[in-house]
């Protein structure tokens, strides 16, 4: 059947629709096919929409799409490419596709350090692909020490490939669970973490690129208690932490007043929460003196 760049653009959309969270998710899925398996920007749709699709083409397009929409497979994984805090990091199914509203805790976390003493180290816990440790490395610049720990061998060899391909200096720890890899010794001035915080009670609403695809030991806690590892590391930080230091931690919803009480009940002075661009509480910052 002839079909030219343009119709085939317009099926992708209606193929995608049925499993798209919006409007804007579809169109940007099929931005990004476009540009992934013709090597085409949206707008030369308007200029070179009118070429008939080869039947190479049109085999590759089946292909994809029969992954992407009858198996859920995310389209991150299918390009092993994500977008964060406007670096392109590598990404495949050993770890959590980076969320926009994990930018922020990025942003909460450059805004604490700036302006920039010469000895600031700063520790990610759970970095999985990387993108945080990574975003503030290149941010921070060579003067600041950024290290990393994950549980997950195969977590840290993504964060290998993204270290080499943005050129930052993180200092990615052997593997080991939360403060397992750090020297006793060592003192920061941040400590982030975006851990695995999913309730397992909520399991079956979570969407299918989600729980058929993504690491389960990056969504859910090991027990059922999706406080967890915030009682860890509220209570293991302050062995860890400068004077002053601060602890960043990203929440699921409804989560931070248990999770604020968790580091007060550990000793710390002060804390506060940040919503996101959605205005939900996400971000729990915890100082410690």
């Amino acid at each position: 059947m002839s079909q030219t760049i343009a119709e085939l653009y317009q099926q992708i959309k209606d193929q995608l629709s049925p499993i798209a969270a919006s409007q804007v998710q579809v169109n940007a899925e099929a931005d990004w096919i476009l540009r992934e398996l013709f090597q085409m920007q949206p707008s030369q749709i308007f200029t070179q929409g009118d070429r008939m699709v080869t039947d190479g083409e049109r085999l590759k397009i089946h292909c994809f799409m029969e992954q992407r929409v009858d198996k859920r497979i995310p389209i991150q994984y299918l390009t092993h490419e994500a977008w964060f805090y406007g670096h392109r990091f590598y990404v495949n199914p050993q770890v959590l596709i980076p969320r926009p509203e994990t930018e922020l805790l990025v942003e909460e976390t450059l805004r604490r350090l700036k302006p920039l003493k010469p000895d600031t180290q700063v520790l990610d816990l759970g970095v999985g692909s990387g993108a945080i440790a990574i975003s503030l490395s290149l941010a921070l610049g060579k003067e600041a020490q950024v290290m990393g720990t994950d549980i997950s061998p195969a977590a840290l060899k993504v964060c290998a490939i993204n270290q080499k391909l943005l050129g930052s200096t993180v200092d990615f720890l052997r593997p080991g669970d939360l403060f397992e890899s750090v020297g006793s010794g060592q003192r920061f001035n941040a400590i982030v973490s975006n851990p695995p915080y999913v309730n397992p009670a909520l399991k079956d609403s979570l969407k299918p690129e989600v729980l058929w695809h993504e690491p389960h030991s990056a969504l859910f806690p090991p027990s059922e208690d999706p406080y967890f590892y915030y009682q860890r590391i509220a209570q293991e930080s302050p062995n860890f932490l400068k004077p002053e230091g601060v602890v960043l931690v990203e929440t699921g919803e409804g989560m931070t007043p248990t999770v604020s009480q968790i580091f007060l009940a550990h000793g710390f002075a002060h804390v506060e929460t940040i919503r996101d661009y959605a205005n939900i509480d996400r971000i729990v910052v915890a100082l410690y003196c």
